[in-house]
């Protein structure tokens, strides 16, 4: 009896944390652009050069995801402060959260101030969130 109450307390303590999960669209496979159902054309080896945390995998539909995008959100803000401030600055926005980042997404590529290098990082803050945004939708 204790054996089948500790099996049932775990199924239970498992699907709990599954359903807490925000993530939508996990990977499922490898991203490969151009092949399968694929979509889109993503370098994926680029941004895993940028920071490792930045691995795409794609999903059952064939789109671009992070393979851990709680990892990857990290990633972003430990390495792209510049952009990110940049973005805030100009846009007028609150600091970057899990839950407003498309209007990161939205004015990164259209930021006009800052030096080049802050620049590049914000219109990179946009195409992390254009992949990282399918984990959710």
């Amino acid at each position: 009896m204790k054996k089948l109450l500790t099996i049932i307390l775990c199924f239970l303590a498992a699907f709990a944390i599954s359903a807490c999960s925000d993530i939508k669209n996990p990977y499922v496979r490898e991203y490969v652009a151009g092949e399968g159902n694929t979509k889109g054309d993503v370098d994926a080896k680029s941004f895993y050069d940028r920071d490792a945390r930045f691995e795409i995998g794609a999903t059952a539909d064939g789109y671009a995801v992070f393979k851990d995008p709680d990892a990857a959100f990290d990633a972003l803000i430990e390495g792209y402060a510049d952009g990110l401030e940049l973005i805030r600055d100009e846009c007028g926005l609150d600091a970057v959260s899990r839950s407003n980042y498309k209007d990161y997404k939205t004015y990164g590529w259209q930021v006009a101030s800052g030096t080049d290098a802050a620049r590049e990082q914000a219109r990179f803050v946009s195409s992390f969130f254009d992949i990282y945004e399918n984990s959710f939708e």
